[in-house]
């Protein structure tokens, strides 16, 4: 399947060049750097690995943006109120990842359609189609992963170089889905909100700044900005609540336009 993958990715690239840089002398270089970028260099180069690795510096970066000049071939299915959706829609806008975005109504007469519950068949959004259908991608986590391993056709690498940011942005992706979902539904359908803002005052402190893990943008901030955007708007404004590193991120957020063009005046929650 990796294999298969692979040769996908390799394919559209390949006819990304072909449509800009055919003519180029540095045409050829530029698909040695993408060859390295795969998780299995092809064995007929003749070129030893790690010099290849070496070559390729840079010239993904390259590669990514002729990418984005030709037509999509990976397709957003989603409904734009849904905050699982958004948070992959976010993460797609971050890696500036090119995308088709195919909106569906989850609720209605009509029900899902035939070919998303192929695709899904378990009629959930996100779904993300990758490499022209070859890869398909039918949870917002495992659309975040592919993102930040830079896996999503187009889209830059949003994995941290440094491990103490990569264990942050794991930290704050646990903290999302295991501290703040489901303690902020029981503050929405139970009232305990006491329980939701005591969670929050503790998380205040590990908001590095501007972003949640620094100065730049990572999956974790992805991961949390659809929910907390939420809770900020039903129960905030989060500084006078006593999480104000929570609540200038948010203004940071919104201030980006990967994060403020997926906010709806109508959303849902969670459950």
């Amino acid at each position: 399947q990796s294999v298969s993958h692979d040769k996908m990715k390799l394919l559209h690239y390949h006819n990304a060049f072909r449509s800009y840089w055919l003519s180029s002398a540095s045409s050829f270089v530029t698909l040695i750097g993408i060859f390295t970028s795969l998780n299995h260099p092809p064995s007929s180069f003749c070129v030893d690995a790690l010099q290849l690795r070496m070559m390729s510096t840079g010239l993904t970066d390259i590669a990514n943006s002729a990418v984005r000049q030709s037509p999509a071939t990976t397709t957003f299915v989603t409904n734009k109120m849904c905050p699982f959706a958004q948070k992959a829609w976010c993460a797609l806008e971050v890696a500036k990842a090119p995308y088709e975005m195919k909106e569906i109504s989850l609720y209605g007469t009509n029900g899902k359609p035939d070919w998303f519950l192929e695709l899904n068949p378990a009629g959930t959004v996100p779904v993300l189609e990758c490499y022209g259908g070859a890869v398909v991608l039918p949870d917002s986590d495992l659309i975040l992963d592919k993102v930040q391993q830079g896996a999503v056709e187009g889209g830059s690498n949003l994995k941290p170089q440094d491990e103490t940011i990569a264990s942050l942005v794991q930290q704050w992706r646990k903290d999302v889905s295991s501290q703040i979902l489901p303690v902020g539904k029981r503050a929405v359908q139970q009232g305990k909100v006491k329980e939701l803002i005591t969670l929050l005052q503790s998380l205040d402190d590990n908001v590095q700044g501007p972003y949640l893990c620094g100065d730049q943008v990572t999956v974790a901030d992805c991961a949390a900005f659809p929910f907390l955007w939420r809770i900020d708007n039903e129960f905030g404004p989060l500084d006078k609540k006593g999480c104000p590193k929570l609540k200038s991120w948010l203004k940071q957020c919104c201030e980006t336009e990967a994060f403020s063009k997926t906010i709806q005046s109508s959303w849902w929650w969670w459950w």
